[in-house]
């Protein structure tokens, strides 16, 4: 069983996002899109975007972001990409 694509915890800037960088990237595959094509849809850079498959934690905002450019294709959807059941 995989663990769960994102998780949300309360950081010194707030709320945080980690996002699960494999759960990205089939996102991405799925629909045929780069990760520079998600970045753009999304409206974030590229270099934010490469820094959260890093691990590091992004703003609540950012992940919005994502979850939204990719519900463009009905086949993901928001709670998946924020691990919620």
């Amino acid at each position: 069983m995989s663990s769960s694509p994102a998780a949300v915890r309360n950081g010194s800037a707030g709320l945080v996002v980690v996002l699960s960088p494999g759960a990205v990237r089939i996102a991405c595959v799925e629909r045929g899109w780069s990760l520079s094509e998600l970045a753009r849809r999304a409206r974030i850079s590229r270099p934010t975007l490469a820094a959260a498959l890093r691990g590091q934690p992004v703003r609540a905002r950012t992940a919005w972001k994502l979850a939204h450019a990719l519900e463009e294709k009905p086949s993901t959807h928001l709670s998946q990409l924020l691990g919620a059941a």
